[in-house]
């Protein structure tokens, strides 16, 4: 059944990358927590994540061919929106706002960017966490609002409802979600290191249930599975509404700087990230019950590079003995906040 858009509501643009759309998640949590009208609006399968959720009231889906700005404009026309929040890097949604006249249009506001926005932040010329630099914006649009406790995110009914389901049927018990997949190769962690933590959480009790979206991250998954052939391989099934219901009802996720640990932190529940080649500064997840580690005797540390230049990747694959299961035993011991 399809949601009627409500007029005057808030508009948040997400973009293809979901680690970043939780990251603007959790920025409007001023919004969020004061009850605001919100509208998820970006790629498909990123606001499926939030479409039927308790605190978006509607999602809109981009077409499949690429909108023009004036296409976005009349769209936004007909619902008149009260804010367009943009943090996306894409200037065609400022562009459309713009066009539509939405009163209040947040975003960054690089490269001259900010003449169209009522408020915005040059995001590249700050040090600081993503999150804080979309919350300043957000703070200054409204700033008698404020963000109020910690919610952790639950998808859709539907979607919780499909896991709990599969849980009864294969009578599964405690979990531990493996995100194995990063958008880049240098952000992650090996098969090896996987399989051994998989192995150690067998012998624990708790079963490793691996996600993942794509190609790359069911190959993953795959390579995985075979060598723990008792953990669960779920990579590539149900969206990314179900892999959320999947970590709501986790124990803890094992990841990396990826989407899959920052949905997790915004679920709630302790979120092991191995960071290398990125900085933990601005991208780490933000959440209660996070835990952040990295190989510090590495000079090449953040070298924010696609192709790492040093010969095996040690950052990410030649972690010691154990590092990854007493460093998530450590995030599980933590309380809730």
């Amino acid at each position: 059944m399809t949601v009627p858009l409500p007029m005057g509501a808030h508009w948040i643009r997400f973009p293809r990358f979901f680690g970043d759309a939780m990251m603007i998640h959790t920025a409007i949590a001023p919004l969020r927590a004061a009850g605001l009208p919100l509208v998820a609006w970006g790629p498909g399968w990123v606001v499926d994540l939030f479409a039927g959720s308790a605190e978006y009231c509607a999602a809109v889906p981009d077409p499949e061919r690429k909108y023009s700005p004036l296409q976005a404009a009349a769209l936004l026309r007909g619902h008149r929106p009260a804010s367009l929040i943009n943090f996306p890097k894409s200037h065609r949604p400022m562009l459309a706002a713009f066009l539509a006249r939405v009163p209040l249009r947040l975003g960054c506001g690089d490269g001259g960017a900010s003449l169209f926005y009522t408020h915005s932040v040059a995001f590249y010329k700050q040090d600081t966490a993503f999150v804080d630099r979309y919350a300043s914006v957000v703070a200054r649009a409204f700033p008698d609002l404020a963000p109020g406790p910690f919610r952790p995110y639950r998808p859709r009914t539907e979607a919780m409802e499909t896991v709990a389901a599969r849980r009864a049927d294969l009578g599964l018990g405690d979990y531990v979600v493996l995100a194995p997949g990063a958008n880049c190769e240098n952000k992650r962690l090996s098969v090896a290191s996987f399989a051994a933590l998989g192995e150690r959480l067998l012998r624990s009790g708790l079963t490793p249930v691996i996600l993942g979206a794509g190609p790359v991250d069911q190959a993953l998954s795959a390579a995985i599975r075979a060598r723990v052939p008792g953990a669960l391989d779920c990579a590539g099934q149900g969206g990314l509404a179900v892999s959320a219901a999947w970590i709501a009802g986790a124990r803890a996720l094992v990841g990396m700087d990826s989407g899959l640990a920052h949905l997790a932190a915004g679920c709630g529940i302790p979120t092991l990230a191995v960071f290398g080649p990125t900085r933990p500064r601005h991208s780490a997840p933000r959440g209660p019950r996070v835990r952040v580690v990295r190989r510090e005797d590495l000079g090449c540390l953040e070298c924010m590079t696609f192709e790492c230049p040093v010969p095996g990747l040690p950052c990410m694959t030649a972690l010691p003995d154990d590092f990854l299961w007493k460093e998530l035993q450590a995030v599980m011991e933590t309380a809730l906040s």
